[in-house]
């Protein structure tokens, strides 16, 4: 397949991803929507990525109707990020940076749109939250599908939403970027465009230096007093939730690791990683991980 072909086929991938995102099948194709777009930046002059993109925009509007608006919104939030990574390809950028300088793009995006949605709106994400939660549990009991006292779980549950509100997009924003960087990759290779990989997961590892700056910013933590706005206050919460991100991947590698020594299924590690990323305390694995050889005592003899 020569190389316009191979464009006005991704062409057709990515509008049908975009057509997706006005389907049930959104929570699955939202996590492919970049994958049209980094290829097509990586093999197109960027006039010509242009004209794609111009033409599957208008399309996705044209056959969605009242849900275009919707469908351009995604499709726009994702193309600055994937123009971003189909340049670093182009530029044959390691794949770590690549993937990196992704997940700061994509966490960038979506603290600023939650931001602005929250200020522009007048939005406590906690009562929202909780006021859905409790009609779906009224329709539920309505129904006699859920039986019982649920008074205040619906509260409850939306304030622990809101807590776990930055692990969970610093979470979606890594999924994305690692997603897209494996798919990417593999596409690109077929078409003859090598693109370096990532190292093996189990082979990660944070820098010491990250255990200093976590202890410098629990000292700042426990030294300021409660409410304080000054500026090594916010810093040091602003940096919490990123360093006990860093620490939860850490953790993950660290199961890999030791998933590859024991011969396990990679699907172990896998389903480790979903208490990893609720359960509060298994951050201190990856801390410990970082801090201490822990990996010498399970090398292979």
């Amino acid at each position: 397949m020569n190389s316009a072909l191979k464009s006005l086929a991704w062409s057709a991938v990515a509008l049908l991803m975009l057509l997706s995102v006005a389907t049930p099948l959104s929570g699955i194709t939202i996590f492919l929507l970049m994958t049209p777009m980094v290829v097509l930046y990586t093999m197109l002059r960027p006039v010509s990525f242009a004209v794609h993109i111009a033409c599957i925009a208008v399309l996705a509007f044209l056959i969605l109707g009242s849900s275009g608006a919707l469908a351009l919104t995604f499709g726009f939030f994702f193309l600055v990020p994937s123009i971003v990574m189909g340049h670093l390809y182009k530029k044959r950028v390691a794949a770590k940076t690549v993937v990196t300088v992704g997940f700061i793009i994509l966490l960038a995006q979506l603290v600023t749109e939650l931001t602005l949605f929250s200020i522009q709106y007048d939005i406590d994400f906690t009562a929202q939250l909780a006021s859905f939660l409790d009609e779906r549990i009224q329709q539920l009991q309505a129904s006699d599908m859920l039986t019982g006292d649920w008074t205040g779980t619906a509260q409850a549950f939306g304030e622990a939403v809101v807590r776990l509100l930055p692990m969970l997009l610093m979470l979606c924003s890594f999924l994305l970027a690692i997603v897209t960087h494996g798919i990417s990759r593999k596409v690109l290779a077929w078409s003859g465009i090598v693109v370096s990989g990532l190292t093996p997961m189990r082979s990660w590892m944070l820098p010491k230096s990250t255990v200093l700056l976590y202890v410098i910013v629990w000292i700042i933590q426990f030294s300021m007093p409660a409410g304080s706005s000054n500026f090594w206050a916010v810093a040091s919460d602003n940096a919490v939730p990123v360093l006990d991100f860093l620490f939860r991947i850490q953790a993950l590698a660290f199961f890999f690791y030791l998933a590859h020594q024991k011969k396990w299924s990679n699907v172990v590690p896998v389903l480790i990683a979903i208490p990893l990323f609720l359960i509060q305390p298994l951050y201190l694995i990856g801390l410990l991980d970082t801090a201490f050889p822990l990996r010498r005592y399970f090398d292979k003899k």
